[in-house]
């Protein structure tokens, strides 16, 4: 007994219509009669009768099309189990990194590993360095990637270092500080600094890196994010405090300009995970991200170009 022949019954039952039952079948009506027949033969009983001008399913056939229908929606159910079985099989790495991640290069990172490996996907997660931290360690994500600064310690996680960073000063090439490669943030206690504050560790960075140099920055335009400040940035009517990675990955145009800040801490973009907890796939991917920021560091500093497949072996 072949399932096409109990979906054609089925669909006869339903529509009460060779023609309609046929179209929605995507077959022909004789193609729909002789299937019918096969069904009828191998029963060795008559399930419709076709002397009617409205098709009428008989006695047994309306008895056995309960059966029928039963068969159809196991079936049905058995298949939708198998393709749920091979979804949660396919490779799953959950990844959980800034606000705005692809401004860091980690977009990039990612795609470009998912490029070696077959049957494979990264689910990613944009949040702020809290969240992060809180996702990790409620097991809802198996990597974080952010700066090791602005996390606690935490003796169960192992951190693995992927780039230095620290701090620039961004302004318009109509800035009178534009041509000056490095300045002390004294020098700056009476400029218009708007500070982005979708990550409020980052924020808070920002923030007190200027009073350690003395002054409470003037900040403007609360809560806005990046594309906001640079619009600002543009007229010449802000100046802003940003990591170097994002800043040249973002401030890309000729009319920005970045310089160095005597004062700047620094930083370390960090790869963080439970070493109990993560798989070997995670364990590759840190190889992998360990490769990618060493021999790749164009395009964790602005590099625009498409993400290649890479000579990493995993």
């Amino acid at each position: 007994m072949r399932f096409d022949h109990l979906r054609c019954f089925a669909a006869i039952k339903k529509y009460r219509s060779f023609s309609e039952a046929a179209e929605n079948l995507y077959i022909s009506q004789s193609a729909l009669s002789k299937q019918l027949k096969s069904l009828e033969d191998e029963l060795g009983v008559t399930l419709v009768e076709r002397s009617h001008s409205v098709i009428k399913l008989t006695p047994i056939g309306e008895r056995l099309a309960v059966y029928v229908q039963t068969i159809l929606d196991e079936y049905d159910r058995m298949v939708l189990e198998a393709k749920d079985y091979i979804k949660s099989e396919k490779k799953k790495l959950r990844i959980a990194s800034f606000c705005e991640m692809s401004q860091y290069g980690i977009t990039d990172l990612m795609v470009s590993f998912e490029h070696d490996i077959a049957n494979f996907y990264i689910e990613s997660k944009e949040c702020d360095h809290l969240q992060m931290f809180d996702l990790l360690s409620n097991r809802q994500t198996d990597i974080i990637i952010g700066y090791r600064e602005l996390w606690p310690d935490e003796p169960d996680y192992f951190s693995v270092p992927l780039k230095k960073d620290d701090l620039v000063l961004v302004v318009h090439e109509s800035h009178p500080l534009a041509k000056t490669d490095k300045i002390s943030l004294a020098d700056l206690q009476h400029e218009r600094f708007c500070f982005p504050r979708e990550d409020e560790s980052l924020f808070k960075l920002f923030y007190e890196t200027c009073v350690a140099a003395g002054f409470a920055p003037y900040h403007t335009l609360s809560h806005v994010r990046l594309g906001t400040i640079k619009r600002y940035i543009l007229q010449g009517m802000r100046v802003t405090l940003q990591t170097r990675i994002r800043a040249a990955n973002f401030f890309t145009e000729p009319v920005f300009h970045l310089i160095n800040v005597e004062e700047s801490p620094s930083l370390t973009l960090t790869l963080m995970a439970n070493d109990s907890l993560l798989s070997e796939l995670g364990r590759k991917f840190t190889r992998f991200a360990c490769w990618y920021y060493r021999e790749q560091p164009q395009k964790t500093a602005g590099d625009e170009a498409q993400p290649k497949t890479s000579t990493f072996t995993v």
